[in-house]
């Protein structure tokens, strides 16, 4: 076998367009699990709305979740590794977003904070209001980020979002240049924002080493600019057909889309 993990990216990746994961995908990635092959999800997301799919793919070990900012243990229930944001840089993003007029997500340890809705966060909720699973992610609006801060939580993540590519864009170019963050789109209209250092491709290698699993021994697929550490930092490094064409440029491998089994397919060639 010429590979030890799989590690995989959720949204646009693993997930359908309808958020779903394909029958004949979760079969190959069993068949994977079964033949030695350590499955991860490496995934923007929180935690608790990744454990949803964790479960249905009956997996084990721990995720990568939040872009790489913390490494979660759904055994034992708690974040197992991880570096959140200084307290003063978290306010500096919400004070650039302010002056910007874009609108913020930010992910604590067990919960989900926002001012505004947004028609995302509105399919996200009734998504969540739809779940069985259990624990529920908690998703709530607040007043005021400033006075969330105030308690001194841990902040792993902002998503900053905008209808208006242009402003967006705008508020992307000046973040960028800020030293203490790592900025990327993780879709045309949300951009993530963790702290600098911090990404999907340092968090799986630095994980996989602790495991003493090289970077060659890992096969990743994903399908956006947030992927593209773990997709060019591992021995193969797969796009599907639905990425931008900046993100396949620089990838090895460009598959079939996520509204295919181009996956399951593709796991099903590295086993034979």
């Amino acid at each position: 076998m010429p590979f030890r993990m799989i590690a995989l990216d959720l949204d646009g990746t693993v997930l359908d367009p309808e958020g779903r994961i394909r029958p004949k995908t979760i079969a190959a990635l069993q068949a994977a699990g079964t033949r030695g092959l350590e499955v991860v999800l490496v995934t923007g997301r929180h935690h608790s709305v990744t454990r949803p799919y964790y479960e249905e793919l009956g997996l084990s070990g721990p995720a990568i979740c939040c872009n790489g900012t913390y490494v979660y243990d759904f055994a034992a229930g708690r974040i197992v590794n991880g570096e959140p944001f200084d307290h003063d840089d978290a306010r500096r993003v919400i004070a650039s977003c302010r002056q910007h007029g874009v609108a913020m997500l930010m992910y604590l340890d067990d919960v989900m904070l926002y001012e505004v809705p947004t028609p995302h966060l509105e399919k996200l909720g009734a998504w969540i209001d739809g779940l069985s699973t259990r624990p529920k992610p908690q998703l709530r609006q607040v007043a005021s980020m400033e006075a969330v801060l105030d308690a001194a939580p841990n902040v792993w993540k902002f998503v900053v979002t905008h209808p208006d590519a242009g402003r967006l864009a705008g508020w992307y170019a000046e973040a960028e240049a800020m030293p203490a963050y790592g900025v990327e789109y993780s879709w045309r209209d949300r951009i993530d924002v963790m702290p600098a250092g911090r990404s999907k491709g340092s968090r799986l290698l630095a994980w996989a080493a602790e495991r003493g699993v090289d970077p060659a021994d890992i096969v990743a697929f994903g399908d956006n600019f947030n992927d593209l550490g773990m997709l060019t930092g591992v021995g193969l490094g797969i796009a599907m057909g639905n990425a931008p064409d900046g993100v396949k440029a620089k990838v090895g491998e460009v598959i079939g889309g996520n509204d295919t089994d181009a996956i399951a397919e593709r796991i099903g060639r590295l086993l034979a």
